[in-house]
């Protein structure tokens, strides 16, 4: 479904990859997985194991001063933002607890060489959904261009489209807790404009309804042999 959290997934298979996806030509035994704006279901094979992170939204520009939006919707190979011998240590490693090791100390490296990402990105972040973009860029002295140049490098999605994807998300997180008394107070609670604004939005965003969703098998994030992302 559409993450606005970005992710680097490191398998450690010796080397192969068992992950498989229609959405990618691609996927890389170890990979930069960017923001994504639309549903992409991924399987994995029977042997599977690995390591992972998940990043804030501006993590990628961050960590590896990429611009965000050259890796939406993509899965790219990590060599090109990684240390090529870390991952094929953490690859070989044989116990988790050391594979966790190897990355916390990669990544404490490049925190220490972090990019500064713009304090009003970084506010308009926090302030999401709830916040009135014209107040908000009015408070931030700044055109609206200018405001979305500087999102769309850090974070990959314009400040309209991250705060339908936040809102989709706060809303997807009430249903699969059950806090919520009927779908229709829901999409109101949320700030959707009616039912059908719900309905059209969390299957753009998940690829399926909020009632299909509600009636649908325990395959929500994880299971077995499926990954939906």
């Amino acid at each position: 479904m559409a993450d606005r959290f970005p992710r680097i997934v490191i398998q450690c298979l010796n080397g192969s990859n068992a992950l498989h996806c229609a959405h990618y030509n691609c996927i890389y035994a170890a990979s930069l997985k960017g923001i994504t704006s639309k549903p992409a279901l991924f399987q994995m094979e029977p042997a599977y194991s690995h390591v992972a992170v998940s990043f804030f939204p501006h993590g990628v520009k961050a960590l590896f001063g990429v611009d965000a939006f050259e890796t939406m919707d993509s899965v790219l190979d990590l060599q090109n933002f990684f240390s090529k011998n870390v991952i094929e240590k953490i690859i070989i490693a044989r116990h988790t607890k050391t594979r966790i090791s190897l990355l916390d100390s990669y990544l404490l490296k490049k925190l220490r060489l972090m990019k500064t990402i713009d304090h009003r990105v970084l506010n308009f972040l926090q302030l999401c959904p709830g916040a009135h973009y014209g107040r908000v860029l009015k408070g931030y002295g700044i055109s609206e261009r200018h405001f979305e140049r500087m999102f769309l490098q850090s974070v990959g999605f314009t400040p309209s489209y991250y705060k339908r994807v936040v809102r989709f998300e706060k809303a997807h997180c009430r249903i699969q807790q059950g806090d919520y008394r009927s779908l229709a107070s829901l999409a109101y609670e949320s700030g959707y404009s009616d039912q059908s604004h719900f309905n059209r939005e969390f299957k753009e965003f998940s690829g399926t309804t909020p009632l299909s969703f509600t009636t649908k098998d325990e395959l929500l994030t994880e299971s077995g042999s499926l990954l939906e992302a």
